[in-house]
């Protein structure tokens, strides 16, 4: 990472209603140079032509924040960036030329061509033709540049902290302003508000009312109204990262038993937090979770719903599974969601280059 892209450069309250700015005294810029000339070694390293970059994550990590989708239920955005040895280009329709050229890539050294919409194979082909010999694409990069992607920059940690802070108050607003009787629908609505009010997209939004919450593990939300307790799941996105975070409200005194759970689930995520240390790997935190899970008296409870992982410009860039190898490094975000039946906790936070944990919710 150059001086440029240094926490001095961006100043800004993340506890504040206003988002860092869009390029941050030209940090932005810099971070997508970095990262092409990282795209182009990775073309020399196979060799090949060039690389067509056609995910959301990838577009998104590229550009440093930049959105090009239209549907929020795919992966596929509406531009692709193709990389060669000497062009950098956004390929895209002529419907979105325009507004991905003057709101998403403002600033950048980042050239747009478009391609008539009904092209049978649109970008691809222009890809192909401006290769000048293999084309590389998403898959056959995604194993280099996921761990590349997963290691925020301090711009990218310092939009996290504002998106943390929003994802926090619309949950806490939400919750707080339920009725008993009210639908499952209706919280949903009144969160992914709140959310929308900040600028903020809300790709996940689950609600559970009373029994749901220890019957499904990822409860949609429908007509069941709340009478006793509700549990609220979201995630909010931009600039094509994501902050996850669950909340339970009791609209009474809960029961015995799910006070125990309750105990019983947050310190697996405590256990899980304090494992998270640059060096160990996910999967040491995934093995002092079984052990805090058996020494909770709910030792099978992992085996139902998985634990989280890390996340960035993806919801999880990678779920934590036993052994899993990968290693932690200071500048990677974590969601943790231990579980256990009628219980959940949930936070998002990054491992910092002090190795302090810095929680966003």
């Amino acid at each position: 990472m150059t001086d440029a892209a240094s926490d001095a450069d961006i100043d800004f309250d993340p506890t504040g209603s206003e988002p860092p700015p869009t390029d941050a005294r030209g940090v932005r810029a810099v971070l997508v140079q970095e990262r092409i000339e990282l795209v182009r070694g990775l073309v020399r390293r196979r060799p090949a032509g060039g690389a067509l970059l056609g995910t959301r994550r990838g577009f998104s990590w590229l550009t440093a924040g930049g959105t090009a989708h239209v549907l929020m239920s795919t992966d596929e955005p509406v531009a692709s960036i193709l990389v060669t040895p000497d062009r950098a280009v956004v390929l895209t329709a002529n419907i979105e030329a325009d507004r991905i050229a003057s709101e998403e890539l403002d600033g950048l050294d980042l050239e747009v061509e478009a391609f008539d919409w009904f092209a049978d194979t649109g970008d691809r082909a222009v890809a192909q033709a401006s290769a000048k010999g293999r084309l590389l694409g998403d898959a056959d990069l995604e194993a280099e540049l996921q761990p590349i992607r997963s290691v925020l920059a301090p711009l990218e940690q310092q939009r996290m902290r504002w998106l943390g802070a929003r994802v926090q108050a619309a949950l806490e607003q939400a919750l707080e302003s339920v009725e008993q009787g009210e639908p499952e629908d209706f919280l949903a609505a009144d969160a992914t508000m709140i959310l929308g009010d900040a600028g903020i997209r809300a790709p996940v939004v689950l609600v559970a009312a009373d029994d749901r919450i220890e019957r499904f593990r990822h409860p949609l939300p429908g007509r069941a109204t709340i009478q006793r307790r509700v549990m609220l799941v979201l995630v909010g996105e931009r600039w094509g990262l994501h902050v996850a975070a669950t909340a339970i409200r009791d609209l009474g005194p809960p029961a015995a038993e799910i006070v125990r759970r309750s105990r019983g689930v947050d310190r697996v995520l405590t256990a899980m937090v304090d494992a998270t240390r640059d060096g160990a790997t996910l999967g040491a935190v995934f093995a002092a979770a079984q052990r805090t899970y058996k020494e909770s008296g709910f030792p099978d409870e992992w085996r139902l719903h998985h634990q989280g992982g890390t996340i960035g410009y993806v919801a999880r860039e990678r779920i934590a599974v036993p052994g899993d190898e990968t290693p932690i490094r200071a500048g990677m975000a974590f969601a943790w969601n231990p579980s256990i039946t009628g219980a959940k906790a949930e936070t998002t936070f990054i491992l910092g280059d002090d190795g302090e944990v810095r929680f966003l919710l």
